[in-house]
């Protein structure tokens, strides 16, 4: 009922009110997608209202849930009358909007480092995060025991990926840190879960990666997040092993 109530919501409000509300962001803990989001919002200092769906209970792909965002996907944006899926797009959009002199810093106007942050935002979701879901999904959903050397290999060759962005910039898409960097670093440490990093082979990875976690943001937000992501692979793991 999640766009129905929603939709009430805003009928019972006048257009002054509903200009105050914080956006509404469906989210998980442990999505790393979701947390580089939040990541943004408190870079820039905008309060967020959140909602998490039950995923145990599949809202995520409920008929109510597919209306606010066909691809079934977490996280979600609701800014007044605007919805809005996929973090990168999200993170874009709240910079563009709310972001003031961060927009600048966090998506660079220049036409050249702005590709290169768009280049690292397409692997990250198109390569690097598909590479953990093809793991996390079986996992949870369909009893897998354990990833194979296919999906191994694949991580790796991904850790390889990043460690080429960094020998090019002191962060992955650019000399400053930038939204591809929340964006990966988070990624990253979920991919751990399945495949840690290893440091002597990949060490501009495992330099970048130690200077994300030092972040204030990152340790409150992304850290306790991917915890509980890295806690559920293991618990599943275990379980379906038994």
């Amino acid at each position: 009922m999640l766009p129905t109530i929603f939709h009430v919501i805003k009928r019972s409000m006048s257009s002054s009110v509903r200009a105050k509300m914080a956006p509404l962001l469906y989210k998980l803990d442990a999505s790393p997608p979701a947390c580089a989001v939040r990541m943004v919002a408190h870079i820039i200092g905008l309060p967020l209202d959140f909602k998490e769906p039950d995923i145990s209970q599949m809202e995520h792909k409920s008929p109510a849930y597919l209306q606010l965002n066909p691809l079934g996907t977490i996280p979600v944006l609701v800014d007044d009358d605007f919805v809005l899926s996929d973090s990168h797009a999200i993170m874009i959009y709240l910079l563009s909007k709310y972001g003031g002199t961060w927009a600048e810093q966090l998506y660079p106007s220049d036409v050249r480092t702005r590709a290169s942050v768009n280049q690292v935002m397409f692997f990250d979701t198109g390569i690097l995060f598909v590479r953990i879901k093809v793991v996390a999904l079986p996992t949870i959903m369909e009893g897998m025991k354990a990833p194979t050397e296919k999906h191994l290999r694949d991580l790796e060759e991904a850790y390889g990926m990043i460690e080429a962005f960094l020998s090019r910039h002191a962060h992955v898409a650019a000399e400053q840190l930038t939204i591809a960097d929340l964006s990966v670093a988070t990624t990253l440490q979920a991919a751990e879960a399945i495949l840690p990093l290893n440091k002597d082979k990949f060490p501009l990875t495992a330099k970048w990666q130690a200077a994300m976690q030092e972040l204030p943001y990152y340790q409150c937000i992304a850290a306790p997040g991917i915890a509980k992501f890295n806690a559920a692979m293991q618990y599943y793991w275990k379980k379906n092993n038994q």
